[in-house]
């Protein structure tokens, strides 16, 4: 089968001169001329049409025009930033049913045409040199399917608690869906000889799925994002990345990476192959894997899925986490009293605190809010900053003796406090 390579080293003198755009035009190109010869072998019986669109699929999703032009069409027209992630998964699931012409219903033969009939993706045009890069970017940019379709099924799935479909190859929809379908993208059963030599794996990996179903099940946005990372992470022995402690530092690695998704890959390939990437954003990305050794890397590097699971382990280090509910917030306020207790600060010093926090390393509005309307207060990270940098420096050090540390404390008394009843277990 005819696949689209993505050259991995894509060089940048600066984050100011854009090289990415310039990665996303050659990937564009090689998407039409692949595009191009598979639709003019299926007219000349060559080919399948159905091996033809999965060749097709494979490439669009190599080159992440879908995920790139939909946070554009995103920003662009102001679309609440939490919502962002669920309106690339549609965009993404939309997609991979026009172009694999996959039913959208069980017992329906296909999914690909319009409402007028014609063939949504149809490979006749492209035969006769129309252009699948620039197909898909008018229709991410046309407001009836962005706004009236993809928004408007965004937002009614927020409001009763379901998650929008990024099963991509299959065609229904099941319980474990989620999981099954990242279990599909990411191959990470065992190979016959793996079972020989560790002979617990698949066990392991069977209590990986099913912890990741039931944490995965009814939940949106960047905590999903958060679950499917934490599954590679188990099923591959990997460590968390580093998270900046700078919310803006994190924006701006944030937008890099979004702008371009094999931007983290690079960062990987340039750690593992020093002075193979000529990137700057790739080593400064590259702080981030500091927990990697180079097996781990070289593994990353090398998968045939390395790409994609390099984008989300990186997305989900710099990404804002879920908003916790209220009573995740009160037990936080609670826990940060009681442990800065006898260090010569107030309640109110601990509540400030346990605010500052949650402003800069959550996002503004839950995810489970039907209405959040604006995204929530400007954020001012040289605030943040001193406040991790007074608590370092209270008398005994109860949260930590760097902000880092005391970022750290906070976001394990997030967690816990969210989880009282297990807490309670462990003492």
């Amino acid at each position: 089968m005819q696949t689209l390579t993505v050259v991995p080293d894509a060089p940048a003198a600066s984050p100011s001169t854009r090289p990415q755009v310039q990665v996303h035009d050659r990937a564009s190109d090689e998407l039409d001329l692949l595009t191009t010869d598979l639709a003019r072998r299926v007219r000349a019986g060559s080919v399948g049409e159905k091996e033809a669109r999965m060749a097709i699929f494979e490439a669009v999703f190599r080159t992440g025009i879908i995920g790139a032009e939909t946070r554009r069409y995103c920003h662009r027209q102001s679309v609440a930033r939490h919502l962002h992630d669920d309106m690339v998964e549609a965009a993404v699931d939309f997609y991979t049913r026009k172009i694999l012409d996959l039913p959208s219903v069980e017992g329906a033969t296909g999914d690909s045409r319009g409402r007028n009939g014609t063939k949504f993706f149809d490979l006749e045009v492209f035969a006769e040199g129309a252009s699948a890069a620039g197909s898909i970017r008018q229709a991410l940019g046309d407001y009836t399917l962005m706004h009236r379709t993809l928004l408007r099924s965004v937002r009614s799935a927020r409001r009763v608690g379901q998650v929008v479909s990024t099963d991509l190859l299959e065609g229904t929809i099941d319980a474990e869906g989620r999981l099954a379908g990242l279990m599909h993208e990411l191959p990470i059963e065992p190979d016959p000889a793996a079972e020989i030599l560790e002979a617990d794996r698949t066990a392991r990996l069977d209590h990986v799925y099913e912890v990741h179903a039931s944490a995965a099940a009814r939940q949106r946005g960047v905590l999903r994002a958060r679950i499917d990372a934490a599954a590679i992470r188990a099923a591959f022995d990997l460590p968390e990345l580093e998270r900046p402690v700078d919310p803006e530092v994190r924006a701006r690695l944030l937008a890099w990476v979004d702008d371009d998704e094999a931007l983290a890959l690079r960062s990987v390939v340039a750690l593992v192959l020093p002075g193979r990437v000529t990137d700057l954003r790739a080593e400064r990305l590259g702080e981030l894997w500091a927990a990697f050794d180079a097996d781990q890397l070289t593994e990353l590097a090398e998968h045939e899925y390395g790409q994609r699971m390099a984008h989300l382990l990186v997305r989900d280090a710099l990404a804002d986490r879920a908003r916790p509910g209220r009573p995740t917030v009160s037990r936080t306020r609670v826990a940060v009293k009681r442990a800065v207790a006898g260090c010569g600060v107030d309640a109110t010093w601990g509540a400030e605190l346990t605010a500052v926090f949650l402003e800069h390393e959550h996002e503004a509005r839950s995810a489970w809010d039907p209405d959040r309307g604006v995204d929530g207060p400007a954020r001012d990270a040289g605030r943040y900053l001193r406040a991790l940098e007074a608590a370092a420096g209270l008398p005994g050090a109860p949260l930590g003796r760097t902000p880092a540390e005391v970022r750290d404390a906070l976001a394990r008394l997030v967690v816990d406090a969210h989880q009282p009843a297990r807490r309670a277990d462990a003492a």
